[in-house]
């Protein structure tokens, strides 16, 4: 069986690709919206479009965003990633700590796009410590808040 550390070796080059990924997709929509920036104001159902448009575009991702979830499973970043009501979490462990906000926060997008793709109903993915069983932070439409 391969040990923690060499199967955190393989999920960190998946990670930073999944940033890249992410990043490029957020440019592009950067560049296509209108912001507050330019004086004008972006409605409720316009950000919906948005991520209705952006969650189709991004549909055949699926099976990697679930390889990615299963892969950190199994490097240990997280103990449980679940949807039983409609509502997922997950249960991150140590390793996830050592993680910088941004890849924290982009390993949390592909789980949160996962589960917005299969049921749009989705509103936040919950986060909880392994240990604790405390809640440390959500991730949605607002990016990753993570609990002071």
């Amino acid at each position: 069986m391969i040990n923690t550390s060499a199967k955190l070796f393989w999920i960190l080059p998946i990670l930073l690709i999944i940033i890249a990924g992410s990043c490029k997709q957020q440019d592009k929509l950067d560049e296509k919206s209108e912001t507050t920036e330019t004086g004008v104001a972006i409605s409720a159902e316009d950000s919906e479009a948005a991520l209705d448009k952006r969650i189709e575009e991004s549909r055949h991702l699926q099976p990697e965003r679930k390889e990615f979830m299963d892969n950190m499973l199994d490097a240990g970043l997280a103990s449980r990633i679940e949807n039983p009501t409609g509502q997922p979490y997950i249960y991150v462990t140590e390793p996830f700590y050592l993680l910088s906000l941004s890849e924290q926060a982009a390993m949390m997008n592909v789980i949160w796009y996962y589960y917005i793709t299969e049921d749009r109903s989705v509103d936040v993915l919950t986060i909880y410590d392994n240990e604790s069983g405390e809640e440390i932070g959500t991730f949605g439409k607002k990016g990753l808040l993570m609990v002071e």
